[in-house]
């Protein structure tokens, strides 16, 4: 069988002693050490000051639209995967599809332009396969009309324009963790955010509204990652950097 794609695993060997500490402490989920220590490692990794872990991608992208607070339009790109136009509709928001930069594949700033009008709450702009947006015209387009922007940067962890890191570019950038992706958990997702005010809104809005034992302020949903996802994040991450030159290299072989 020649496979199209193969997970990244790590050696077994270096994923078992995680498990065997998740055994040790009988926590499962519900921000356990694994899910804590792996959320403040991909702090760091990603340069974000503010981030949050979901149990994937979607999940991440559809509550951190919820935590905006958006409504209305939001402009996006046809040319993604489903989830982010689902994603939207979930959101009980209305995608608005403008065409794409036939060179890069991302959204057409002056496109989007075009398309802004007094429904338009939000630009949703994807680094397809990693290629990062045109983010300082996008920034430049959602100052000027007072508009959030929010980035699908499923494709895009480590990727960074002129130095910085891609997640600091927006209000918002959703990092897809799923098992087809250079950093993984099996299935997972993140959210890099500028406010520091949404970390409360995100953690309620994934753990079902629940504030304490005695009260529900909001309606939520089960967005959390649970320990082994979150374990196999961080054995993932001791092996990443020579996936990435191993991924190098054959793109050079390519290219040659």
């Amino acid at each position: 069988m020649i496979r199209l794609a193969q997970p990244l695993l790590p050696p077994l060997k270096d994923f078992v002693p995680h498990l065997e500490e998740i055994w040790k402490a009988g926590w499962l989920t519900n921000r356990g050490n694994k899910m804590v220590e792996l959320e403040n490692r991909l702090g760091v990794v990603l340069g974000a000051e503010h981030l949050s872990l979901f149990c994937n991608g979607t999940i991440a992208l559809l509550l951190g639209l919820k935590a905006l607070k958006l409504a209305g339009e939001v402009i996006t790109t046809p040319f993604t995967f489903p989830a982010t136009a689902h994603s939207l509709d979930w959101a009980g928001l209305t995608p608005v599809f403008v065409d794409v930069d036939p060179r890069t594949l991302n959204l057409d700033p002056a496109k989007v332009e075009a398309a802004i009008t007094e429904r338009t709450s939000a630009i949703l702009a994807v680094h397809v396969f990693g290629i990062p947006c045109d983010v300082e015209a996008l920034e430049a387009l959602a100052k000027k009309h007072k508009l959030k922007l929010i980035f699908d940067a499923a494709h895009a962890f480590g990727t960074e324009v002129n130095g910085v890191p891609i997640g600091q570019f927006g209000d918002m950038s959703m990092f897809s963790f799923h098992a087809t992706k250079l950093f993984h958990t099996a299935e997972g997702g993140g959210l890099v955010y500028r406010d520091p005010a949404l970390r409360n809104e995100l953690y309620l809005l994934h753990n079902f509204g629940i504030q304490d034992e005695d009260t529900v302020v909001l309606s939520g949903t089960n967005g959390k990652m649970n320990e082994i996802q979150a374990a196999l994040g961080l054995a993932v991450l001791e092996v990443l950097d020579q996936e990435r030159e191993k991924r190098a290299r054959v793109v050079r072989n390519y290219r040659e």
